[in-house]
């Protein structure tokens, strides 16, 4: 018999791409100062040089794989909430978004949870992503409140209860499978999530009579 010849995968997407999907897997899994430039070349099927090519320091590939996940969830809120005339819906439709979004993006919320605990590079990520989001955000409601679309509630934890109820629930699914006996990812408990996350966040702003 002759000896079988295995075939050799050829990696898929532009070399960037491959990188910040690499960087973004490892750091999830391993947190930042735990990874490697070489196992993020490794992953990625890279040479090492080629991650300095694009990026020129391990800091700043963090930096790139938060800004493409962020930008993502900056585009949602000015379409969900600036640019809809009813604002009740456009809160109901940016959590349909979100929740989807975090489910898709589950590395990217596992990375930050390494990125919190750390607190490292927390004030150069919340200066350049978070805190203009936040502030997108904070606005938006503000504006929601001038325009008594909403009652007058705190920007601020109503951002932060969205944030909350949505992270916790990503980071928090092996333990809540076992809770659930069931898949908390599946299509139809990330519905039920959505009703449930809407109806107490909507509830809680609707305007009084």
């Amino acid at each position: 018999m002759g000896r079988k010849i295995e075939s050799i995968q050829k990696p898929t997407g532009t070399a960037q791409q491959r990188i910040l999907d690499a960087a973004e897997k490892l750091f999830s899994e391993k947190g930042f100062a735990a990874t490697s430039v070489q196992e993020i070349a490794d992953t990625a099927k890279v040479n090492k040089a080629m991650i300095f090519y694009y990026f020129s320091s391990k800091e700043d590939l963090l930096t790139a794989a938060v800004e493409r996940v962020i930008s993502g969830i900056e585009k949602a809120i000015q379409t969900y909430f600036e640019d809809k005339k009813d604002k009740l819906e456009g809160i109901d439709m940016f959590i349909n978004f979100y929740v989807d979004y975090l489910a898709k993006n589950r590395a990217f919320v596992r990375l930050m949870m390494w990125e919190m605990l750390s607190g490292k590079n927390i004030p150069v990520l919340a200066k350049k992503y978070f805190m203009p989001v936040f502030q997108h955000g904070r606005e938006s409601i503000n504006g929601m409140i001038k325009g008594k679309k909403i009652r007058p509630v705190s920007p601020e934890h109503t951002l932060i209860s969205i944030v909350g109820m949505n992270v916790f629930y990503i980071i928090a699914s092996p333990l809540i499978g076992l809770i659930f006996n069931d898949d908390p990812l599946s299509p139809k408990n990330l519905a039920r999530r959505k009703i449930e996350v809407k109806s107490l966040i909507l509830k809680g702003v609707y305007p009084e009579k």
